[in-house]
């Protein structure tokens, strides 16, 4: 049990030490794909919960159109 505990904290020491030896351009546009989709989910279930199924079928590309451009560049 203590080498596990012993090889499991080393695990959790040497890892920001191997996250920062990786050197490549980072970007934020793999999470805001997943914020913007839980976004425009919430949003086309507030349109169709408010105004119905017909008025979701219209305002849907919107808001999936408004996804998209907010995402950061690559």
């Amino acid at each position: 049990m203590k080498r596990l505990a012993i090889i499991t904290a080393a695990g959790i020491l040497a890892s920001p030490s191997l996250a920062l030896a990786v050197e490549h351009n980072a970007s934020y546009q793999g999470i805001a794909q997943i914020y913007f989709v839980f976004i425009g989910a919430v949003l086309i279930y507030g349109v169709y919960d408010s105004f119905g199924k017909t008025a979701m079928y219209v305002a849907t590309p919107a808001i999936l159109a408004w996804c998209y451009w907010m995402l950061p560049p690559a």
